[in-house]
């Protein structure tokens, strides 16, 4: 069968991979695999006779490049094999050859490009400020474990950062196996340990949080600071929103009967975050003059600067040392001391590990205490008081309760 394109759109895959040849050109080839993928190859062998070892030269997939550029390429793979040159090999040992820098420019391209714009930011600082400088002219088949336990070891003292780092590389490493820079299951941050981060576990209490919604109400009435500023801080109180989902929440997500936001890319997809009434009431306050509920103060896009605002509320409010981020943790700190179960938490913060929820399971106990509290001081209370009629026994108690 010549190859056309209705051809190989026609064709459906299996449960095992299979193998078709053009008949037009000796060696041009096309793959199927079981999930659909389909790709163009040119098949030839490196010497004379049958006995000559097989090779495979991938020369793209379909439908990305066509039938005819396929064949052209088949065509130009032949006429190097033909000069006695192996272009499996030639390219296997070009790959061989990268060097850090290069390929890390590729993987910044063709992958981190994709990622979320935060995730984007992370990943060019860690290689720029980290994985460049400490092996940048080195090939990417040559480094070793040493080298990778090496620089997560010489970031002992940030090792937050080291942490991080250590992931990047691992990731750029899992993809230069499948470009073919590195061989399968040799990336060499395997057996690296990351260093234990110490999670914050002391929480904004009532007495914090009514402190900074003292000062940030003083600060508005003077003046001090943006309206919109104080009514994102509000909504990252009332909600335990991320910053990111806060300021980039548009009128058209927001349902106020509800009292949902439908978030379509939120940092872990999507979400609906709950606007509980006090969120309603900030957001029904707002003048819904953009596509942005919080919109910059310039032409287009959302607001996004508010760390002076918020440095200037804690000096007013006398606290220091809090994060914005701190009012997620206060919120969901205050579930949990309400009785809400670690599940539930995770699901309203948008969670998508258990152990990212875990960090609140030390607050637990505070509601089971209050509950082993009231039950004994009941207790204690019929224990003081004076017995008014005769006590009956366990069997009369249970008869009563069956009637």
């Amino acid at each position: 069968m010549r190859f056309t394109k209705r051809f190989i759109e026609s064709i459906t895959p299996t449960d095992k991979r299979q193998v078709f040849f053009d008949d037009d050109f000796t060696g041009f080839a096309l793959r199927v695999s079981p999930n659909g993928r389909k790709t163009f190859y040119y098949s030839y062998r490196v010497g004379k006779g049958r006995g000559a070892e097989k090779n495979w030269f991938m020369l793209g997939a379909f439908p990305a490049m066509t039938v005819e550029q396929a064949r052209q390429k088949a065509k130009d793979t032949a006429a190097v094999v033909q000069q006695g040159i192996d272009p499996a090999k030639a390219l296997r040992e070009n790959k061989e050859s990268i060097s850090m820098n290069t390929a890390l420019e590729v993987f910044q391209n063709e992958h981190v490009s994709k990622l979320k714009p935060k995730t984007i930011k992370l990943y060019s600082g860690i290689i720029s400020g980290y994985i460049l400088p400490a092996m940048e002219k080195t090939k990417v088949k040559d480094v070793t474990n040493r080298d990778i336990a090496k620089l997560h070891q010489s970031m002992k003292v940030t090792p937050y950062h080291a942490n991080r780092m250590l992931t990047v590389v691992s990731s750029f490493f899992n993809w230069c196996e499948g470009y073919g820079y590195r061989e399968r299951g040799s990336n060499p941050c395997q057996g690296v340990t990351k260093y234990k981060e110490q999670l914050r576990k002391i929480f904004m209490g009532e007495a914090e949080i009514s402190s900074l919604a003292e000062a940030m109400e003083r600060l508005e009435r003077a003046g001090r600071i943006n309206p919109l500023v104080a009514a994102t801080l509000r909504l990252l109180m009332f909600t335990g929103g991320r910053a990111s989902e806060i300021l980039g929440m548009r009128w058209e997500y927001i349902d106020l009967d509800k009292g949902i936001a439908t978030l379509p890319d939120s940092k872990t997809g999507f979400k609906v975050l709950q606007l509980p009434a006090p969120a309603v009431a900030v957001l029904e306050k707002l003048p819904q003059i953009s596509e942005w509920v919080l919109p910059a103060s310039s032409a287009s896009g959302h607001l996004v600067n508010y760390k002076k605002a918020w440095a200037a509320i804690l000096q007013e409010s006398g606290l220091s040392g809090w994060r914005v981020h701190d009012l997620r943790h206060a919120f969901a700190s205050m579930m949990v001391n309400s009785g809400v179960s670690l599940p539930i938490v995770g699901k309203i913060l948008g969670h998508t590990s258990v152990s990212t929820t875990a960090r609140y399971a030390h607050l637990e106990q505070n509601p089971a205490r209050k509950a082993a509290e009231e039950a004994a001081v009941k207790i204690a209370a019929a224990m003081g008081k004076k017995s008014s009629g005769r006590a009956i026994s366990l069997a009369e108690s249970r008869k009563a309760a069956l009637v």
